[in-house]
Parts: structure tokens; C-alpha cells; sequence
């Protein structure tokens, strides 16, 4: 599949990294999104979705040392209730990727508490995300390419 979005696009501190598709690969940095970079991150995820085509992600926010703003948590939650149907029907998992073990477990929580409507779920690294990834690819019945062991393999 020819790729809508350029390989490793690099914004804001932002990667997004469509190598592996149907799995991407997100990187935020490691200083603060400003508000201008968090519009951005919503755009090209919401091009994502619009491509229409089962996918998953690995959302990498090992390099932060602050969450996000209450006005980014607010432009997500918005995102969720305009595109959360067509999100839920193409984008079948998150891989969250968090160095900090208690903010793992907030993020499970804050999950209980208000469902996305992607399974998501959180890491300490991408040894430890890949046997879900591997299970909800299996689940979606699409096969691991080359580009996706890769990644799961830290060599991308």
C-alpha cells in the first residue's frame, strides 16, 4: 500500500512513522506538546482513521516527563466523541508505550473510568507490547509483514 503519509514526518517533536503499515508508530518529544503541536498530532491522527483501513499503533510517550495539558486531555476527549464510531471500526489497538509504572496504571484507570473506543493498553517498552500487538493482529486476521517484526523487534 503506497503511504499517505511520508515515512518518519517529523513536527513539532512529533514522529509519525508509517514504515510498518498497517502498524504506526507515534513518538512524542520529550518537552511539553505546545497546544499548536497537539492540534497537529489529532490532524494526522485523524487522517489515519480517514484512510479507512484496519490498522494499530504504538503510541511511544516513554520520552515525557509531563502529561498532557487539561486542554489537550479536552481536544481528545472532543476527538473521541466526533470520531470515536469511525475510529473504533478501523483502528483496532493502542499500544501506549510509558516508562512510568504509576502513570501505566492511571492510564488503566482513567480507561475503566472513561472507555475509548480502541482497546488500548499500556507498556514499559516495545518487547513488552509486542505479544499484544502480535494477538490483536492475529484477532484482525492480518499478517505481521517483515516492516512490522521489525518494529516489534526494535530494529526499526
Amino acid at each position: 500500500m503506497t503511504s499517505a503519509v511520508s515515512p518518519g514526518v517529523h513536527q513539532f517533536g512529533l514522529i509519525f512513522d508509517d514504515n510498518a503499515w498497517p502498524l504506526l508508530y507515534v513518538r512524542f518529544p520529550s518537552k511539553p506538546l505546545s497546544d499548536e503541536g497537539f492540534i497537529h498530532f489529532i490532524e494526522r491522527y485523524t487522517a489515519m482513521v480517514e484512510r479507512r483501513v484496519p490498522f494499530a499503533t504504538i503510541l511511544d510517550s516513554r520520552g515525557l516527563t509531563t502529561a498532557i495539558t487539561a486542554n489537550q486531555r479536552k481536544q481528545l476527549t472532543d476527538w473521541f466523541d466526533v470520531m470515536g464510531d469511525l475510529a473504533s471500526e478501523y483502528h483496532f489497538g493502542i499500544a501506549t508505550l510509558i516508562s512510568n509504572a504509576l502513570i501505566r496504571g492511571a492510564l488503566k484507570a482513567v480507561t475503566w473510568i472513561k472507555p475509548v473506543p480502541v482497546p488500548i493498553a499500556a507498556f514499559g517498552s516495545i518487547a513488552d507490547a509486542a505479544p499484544w500487538l502480535r494477538e490483536i493482529f492475529a484477532a484482525q486476521e492480518i499478517p505481521l509483514t517483515p516492516s512490522i517484526e521489525a518494529l516489534l523487534a526494535g530494529r526499526s
